[in-house]
């Protein structure tokens, strides 16, 4: 599907065709009526779909601390415009939107583009461990995704409070922000970026907003919606990160994992507003809203065992804390005797290249680990230094040798 170059043109132009459509419903009426409804029901929901499979597909190929910092980042286009569009005038509102699936489908060829020609990092695949994860893990996390969106639609049908449209904006906009900024602090500064660590931190939020929900006021309302906007953005990077890591660990195509974690997404936000509808009717009273948000606990804490204990898709997740200690302290010995005992040509050409092209200490640390294909993940065990100052140094490295590419790395010294 990733290859597909038809599809790259024809999923942005559904997306506009069908937003196209859904603004003429509200001018026409009989057969051109329902024509405009299948064809939106058809743009709005095949287009974006296959736009967020393409993009998936196109993560995969990026390298991995580029994926983990860019995909919580991207949601700030999804921010500006929940504040922009909806203060716009209607005319100039309908053609943003209509507009913006035909920019995407622009930056989506240009990233092609780019990562073909070796200018946006690419993920050395090959240096990554393959691991042989089975379908009833895939189907827990896949029912956790669905689960959760299905909780995210729900919870506001729980309150008895109607918020006006600008205030649903804020609200929307204030948890985007909060999560962007949480899930950007994490990736960056953490040493490693695994689902349940990004599952942990949607727990606090998601509780307190299904407290908040059923009070009949407007500040707890208020409260209540950002914080339900903010774990909705929170599992959209986690599903996202988790999925593209699948395909990158298991040699399967990315267009399946990343298809199974849409496909959980959409399905849980019908199933969510479906059961939304009918429990909007048995919220008038303050008792029953409260009995209906202990019930959204309980089934949050049931789906929190969903969630993988220890993340298959990152190294140091598959061992116990004290074991990976063990395998870090083994794997410094290791690397340490061999630059104590290797002397060979392929060693001193290391050594050399590093030298010539006005490497650090520290760089040319990192530089010789590159150069046996370690992974970053391992570079960082093994140096104890944080996703971040690894990321750093290995730009530092890519710029001096004038390379973008582990593989560029690896040619290069082996020339």
């Amino acid at each position: 599907m990733a290859k597909a170059r038809s599809l790259h043109i024809a999923a942005p132009l559904l997306c506009t065709l069908g937003t196209a459509a859904l603004i003429g419903c509200g001018y026409t009426g009989g057969w051109l009526h329902f024509l405009c409804t299948v064809i939106a029901g058809i743009g709005t929901g095949c287009g974006p779909a296959f736009l967020v499979v393409l993009w998936g597909c196109l993560f995969a190929r990026v390298e991995a601390s580029v994926t983990e910092t860019v995909l919580p980042a991207s949601f700030v286009a999804t921010l500006l415009c929940a504040l922009v569009v909806p203060n716009t005038p209607p005319a100039l509102a309908g053609l943003t939107v209509a507009l913006l699936p035909l920019a995407s489908g622009l930056l989506l060829a240009l990233s092609r583009q780019a990562l073909d020609r070796g200018q946006i990092a690419s993920e050395n695949v090959a240096s990554i461990g393959r691991l042989s994860i089975g379908p009833l893990a895939v189907a827990r996390m896949v029912l956790a995704v669905f689960v959760l969106y299905s909780l995210g639609c729900v919870v506001p049908a729980e309150s008895p409070i109607t918020l006006a449209a600008t205030a649903e904006t804020y609200a929307t906009a204030l948890g985007m922000l909060f999560a962007i900024t949480l899930s950007i602090g994490i990736t960056l500064f953490a040493r490693h970026v695994d689902v349940t660590s990004l599952y942990r931190w949607i727990t606090i939020p998601f509780v307190v907003g299904v407290i908040l929900a059923p009070l009949a006021d407007n500040d707890a309302a208020f409260l209540a919606r950002v914080l339900m906007n903010a774990v909705f953005t929170g599992v959209e990077i986690i599903t996202m990160l988790y999925f593209i890591r699948l395909s990158q660990r298991t040699g399967r195509s990315a267009t399946y994992y990343v298809g199974l974690g849409a496909g959980a997404a959409y399905g849980g936000v019908l199933a969510g507003y479906l059961l939304g509808d009918g429990l909007q009717q048995s919220v008038q009273a303050a008792a029953q809203g409260a009995y209906g948000c202990l019930m959204l606990l309980g089934i949050f804490v049931l789906t929190s065992l969903l969630i993988p204990r220890r993340d298959a898709t990152v190294d140091e997740e598959v061992l116990a804390p004290e074991e990976r200690e063990t395998q870090a302290e083994r794997d410094t010995t290791t690397v340490a005797a061999s630059y104590a005992n290797e002397v060979d040509a392929l060693i001193a050409r290391r050594k050399q290249v590093a030298a010539s092209h006005g490497l650090s200490a520290r760089e040319t640390e990192i530089f010789l680990l590159l150069a046996q294909g370690r992974s970053r993940p391992y570079i960082r065990d093994t140096l104890f230094l944080s996703k971040n100052t690894v990321a750093t140094h290995i730009r530092h490295i890519y710029e001096k040798l004038g390379i973008h590419s582990q593989q560029e790395l690896i040619d290069l010294v082996e020339e």
